[in-house]
């Protein structure tokens, strides 16, 4: 039984990174006496996936996590016991039974975001996001590639000192750079998904 998870990561759990998400998953599923299938082989894992990783630093609400169950469970009953620990930056907004062999990298693609900060730097970036083009040039063992970033970008707006973006498999990180903004100097908000 496949069970689709939306869930908080804010206040100090926003500093955990993708992988030890997965860690803390896994022994919350344990804490809770969720039984979860595991895979097959020699290193058996628990069948746990997560979308896209999350900056370090950003909190996001209504991420999206999968996991298959050892046996049948209402939705609402994974909800509340999941929520039963009571951890703090952590909260478990709703859970759906999902029928069909989707995932979620395939599903949740469009990433909603909000960045907040000083006048001065939300300038930047929404100067930035107007440019036709926002070309980022990397370096790699003597090789210069190019990407216009201007092609991950859906749609963006502005309200007062914050800016909303809907990216495409990308973080706010990369803007920021290039806008030359510190991110620790702004705060930033992943917010979910919008579904295609």
């Amino acid at each position: 039984m496949k069970k689709r998870i939306y869930f908080d990561k804010f206040g100090e759990m926003r500093f955990i990174s993708h992988l030890d998400t997965l860690r803390f998953m896994d022994r919350l599923l344990k804490k809770c006496h969720i039984p979860v299938k595991y895979s097959q082989g020699f290193h058996p894992r628990p069948k746990i996936s997560l979308g896209n990783p999350v900056s370090l630093g950003t909190a996001a609400y209504n991420e999206v996590m999968d996991i298959v169950l050892d046996i049948p469970m209402t939705d609402e009953e994974l909800r509340d016991k999941l929520n039963s620990s009571e951890v703090i930056g952590f909260r478990v907004n709703k859970v759906e039974t999902v029928e069909d062999k989707s995932s979620i990298t395939d599903i949740f693609i469009n990433a909603l975001f909000e960045v907040e900060g000083e006048k001065e730097d939300i300038d930047k970036l929404f100067d930035l996001l107007n440019q036709e083009a926002i070309v980022e040039r990397k370096e790699k063992k003597g090789k210069v590639t190019e990407r216009n970033l201007k092609e991950r970008v859906i749609e963006f707006s502005r309200e007062g000192n914050i800016v909303k973006m809907e990216l495409v498999n990308i973080s706010p990180n990369s803007f920021l750079t290039l806008a030359d903004i510190k991110i620790e100097d702004v705060n930033i908000k992943k917010l979910g998904y919008k579904q295609i």
